[in-house]
């Protein structure tokens, strides 16, 4: 069956991505500033979140956060959860005001859902699913049919290692001739391609890297929904 993976930031989210970290950052290191202090924190949540880029699949992203971060803030797993749960369900959504809301994204997805196509966010899974669904209400999106939604706790690699994508393709069995992965970093979300995948690389909030595949096509997320209309079967 038909899946479009779609990422989140930059493509169905409209937001600028680096003044959300730094405000994220300093939100989250100043609601746990009791276990260490922020600048600490946020050091030891980078080493960590780095550690998960690296994940090779053995265990979850989750898993792997949270023996590195635990251990290097000298915390236990149980002391920190609860923690980061309040974080997340009551501060977290306060950075909305990054988002840029328009209902683009839905039409989007509208239009792909008409065609009887499956839809999948393929956000890279940094976050907990707390997070995503989430970022995913400021979009707009997060009563739509998802088929799947990508976080640390089910996944087992990040991008662009191609196995974010191989663990994808097995779960929902995709032929990846057959799927379009849709994103606005022109490594982490076009690397797809070199598994098969269709790629479409998202220009509003371009991510460009030198020496990045090429795409199958490339747009605004506007022009997208114009691609699909005109252009896929």
């Amino acid at each position: 069956m038909k899946t479009v993976l779609f990422d989140l930031d930059g493509t169905l989210l409209q937001m600028e991505f680096s003044p959300f970290l730094r405000d994220y950052f300093s939100a989250i290191s100043n609601h746990c500033r009791k276990l260490a202090a922020p600048q600490v924190f946020v050091k030891k949540l980078i080493a960590s979140t780095t550690l998960m880029l690296h994940n090779e699949g053995l265990e979850t992203n989750q898993e792997v956060f949270m023996k590195d971060f635990t251990n290097a803030i000298q915390v236990k797993e149980e002391e920190l959860s609860p923690l980061l749960e309040d974080f997340y369900a009551n501060e977290f959504p306060k950075l909305r005001a990054h988002a840029i809301f328009n209902n683009l994204s839905s039409l989007v997805l509208q239009e792909t859902l008409a065609r009887g196509w499956r839809i999948v966010i393929a956000t890279n899974p940094l976050f907990p699913k707390l997070a995503i669904e989430e970022r995913m209400r400021w979009a707009g999106i997060q009563d739509f049919p998802w088929t799947y939604v990508s976080s640390y706790e089910n996944s087992s690699a990040c991008k662009p290692n191609l196995f974010y994508y191989r663990e994808i393709m097995d779960k929902l069995g995709l032929n990846p001739e057959e799927c379009w992965m849709v994103g606005n970093d022109a490594q982490e979300d076009m690397i797809a391609g070199q598994l098969g995948f269709n790629t479409y690389l998202v220009t509003d909030y371009l991510i460009a890297r030198e020496g990045a595949p090429q795409p199958k096509a490339r747009g605004s997320l506007r022009e997208f929904l114009t691609y699909m209309r005109e252009k896929i079967s």
